[in-house]
């Protein structure tokens, strides 16, 4: 295991040294969640709800989704190509790669979104969830981890960044269409209602509301499960598709 921290310490500080990945998991959602909460703030008038607080749900939600393409540039970034060789030449288990890859994404995109939450819930006075804050905080980690996973499981597949991310933009978008973070679909009809549940930003975000306005924890268990098995089955598309040779 020992060899596993080595790798997985040396992905993050890679991760955490990109100037531009810091932007995008800190101030960019924080920027969004500014600017979108400023020009809807008369659609969401009600005193539960206002710009702010919607988009500081569905912002942070996209912004997790949107992991998977950390994932994708720690994984096949060129500049990492020597450091990656080094790693494979090692007499180290193969699923280290791939593993360290998705933990080292989870816990630097992680550290960000919890920076970002404490900015918006405390700094900014965005309703959040208060006390149960930490069920957000959680959904959002799973989130993540699947997302990882995904932007991975892509770079195995087709053993390309440049592919992956282009395909990555696509799900994603249709991820967080379908979780209803753009607009909501259940004005559409009661079939693209039930299409949106395919989404496993649907279960994340419906959770998450749920929690923050009505203090109803139920659907959390349910929203984790969809995101851990959503993650196993990713992993084993990893193990079954991840080849050295390709890697570099």
């Amino acid at each position: 295991m020992y060899s596993f921290y080595v790798i997985l310490k040396r992905d993050f500080i890679n991760l955490a040294l990109n100037p531009v990945l810091l932007l995008t998991n800190t101030v960019f959602p924080l920027l969004l969640v500014l600017v979108l909460g400023y020009l809807s703030n008369g659609v969401y008038s009600g005193e539960a709800m206002n710009g702010y607080d919607y988009y500081g749900v569905t912002i942070m939600v996209y912004t997790a989704v949107n992991v998977s393409m950390t994932a994708a540039n720690s994984f096949l970034e060129r500049t990492l190509k020597s450091s990656n060789l080094r790693t494979l030449y090692s007499p180290i288990p193969r699923a280290f790669v791939y593993l360290s890859k998705i933990t080292a994404t989870v816990l630097f995109c992680g550290l960000s979104m919890l920076i970002t939450l404490a900015v918006l819930n405390w700094g900014m006075g965005i309703h959040l969830g208060g006390v149960d804050i930490g069920y957000v905080a959680a959904l959002l980690l799973l989130l993540m981890l699947m997302s990882a996973a995904l932007g991975v499981w892509l770079c195995c597949l087709f053993k390309s960044e440049e592919a992956s991310n282009k395909l990555l933009s696509m799900i994603n978008n249709v991820l967080a269409l379908l979780g209803g973070l753009f607009f909501q679909l259940d004005g559409l009809g009661e079939t693209v209602a039930k299409v949106s549940y395919f989404s496993p930003v649907k279960w994340v975000s419906e959770a998450i509301f749920r929690i923050i306005y009505d203090h109803d924890p139920a659907l959390f268990a349910t929203a984790a499960v969809v995101m851990l098995g959503a993650t196993a089955l990713l992993l084993l598309g990893c193990k079954l598709t991840f080849k050295t040779e390709d890697y570099v």
